[in-house]
């Protein structure tokens, strides 16, 4: 599937509408589980908020959405706030209206840089390179057509549906269209891999995003490629939910966010 370039941004950029509300026209193109994809949500949330950060140097630090309903695809309402704009960070919140309910509220975090320590506690996996793994073809889940705007390259078993022990996947992503990756777009491929509980399962079953907390680390790491490594694995799923947690990297090893949510599972899993 080709995209023209600049969809992306397009997809993910509301209308002033005046008095400090925007609104944006959600596509059947941006489809996940059930509603409108977490990833895309979330990419129109910050970058909304970030007209609200007046300091050039404030790059986002935190990012956190609460999907309280699913977001049909139709026209939404965002009223992004400032919160405070300290010396150094900016804290903004936000909420999304549909048909006049609040079907999503967000909170972001920008920080500009300073002195600091440094000190990086986790390491990539071992991976070849996007170019020496095979695509992913067809779409999983037929009816989450987001993920069709992203290629996925899987790197490592355990695979998709292979009804494995461990609910870990390893796969290289990228837009289709030519965008190099920065705060936005990697915010959405954040969500863009399957939950890694279908490494667990022999057939899918919805297991939407309720709420994704990302933390970002290393923005400058992947603008010259438009791959990134994403690591999923589940810590936990009982009682209808998961905790799942990522991280993305670049392609010469650099962690660019970690990120970590809430999944529910609807319905009974084949196996789990």
């Amino acid at each position: 599937m080709q995209m023209t370039k600049g969809e992306f941004d397009r997809q993910t950029t509301g209308e002033p509408l005046g008095e400090g509300l925007w609104t944006a026209k959600l596509g059947d193109e941006l489809s996940g589980f059930g509603g409108i994809h977490g990833g895309y949500i979330m990419a129109l949330a910050l970058r909304t908020m970030a007209t609200l950060v007046e300091d050039g140097e404030r790059s986002p630090r935190s990012l956190t959405c609460h999907l309280l309903a699913p977001v049909k695809p139709a026209a939404v309402e965002l009223s992004p706030r400032l919160n405070r704009a300290g010396g150094s960070t900016t804290s903004t919140s936000l909420q999304i209206r549909q048909q006049g309910a609040i079907v999503a509220t967000a909170q972001s975090s920008h920080g500009k840089p300073n002195p600091s320590l440094r000190h990086v506690g986790v390491t990539p996996p071992n991976a070849p390179a996007p170019t020496e793994c095979a695509p992913l073809l067809g779409a999983v889940v037929e009816e989450a057509r987001a993920g069709m705007l992203v290629e996925h390259r899987p790197v490592s078993p355990p695979r998709l549906l292979s009804g494995h022990e461990s609910a870990r996947l390893v796969v290289w992503m990228r837009l289709l269209e030519d965008r190099a990756v920065d705060a936005l777009s990697a915010t959405m491929l954040a969500d863009a891999a399957v939950p890694a509980l279908y490494a667990t399962l022999t057939e899918p079953v919805p297991i939407p995003s309720t709420e994704i907390t990302i933390h970002f680390a290393d923005l400058d790491a992947a603008r010259h490629s438009p791959w990134v490594l994403g690591v999923f694995w589940t810590t936990y799923a009982a009682d209808g939910y998961s905790i799942e947690d990522g991280q993305l990297w670049s392609d010469d090893g650099r962690l660019i966010l970690q990120a970590r949510q809430l999944r529910r599972i609807l319905g009974v899993p084949a196996k789990a």
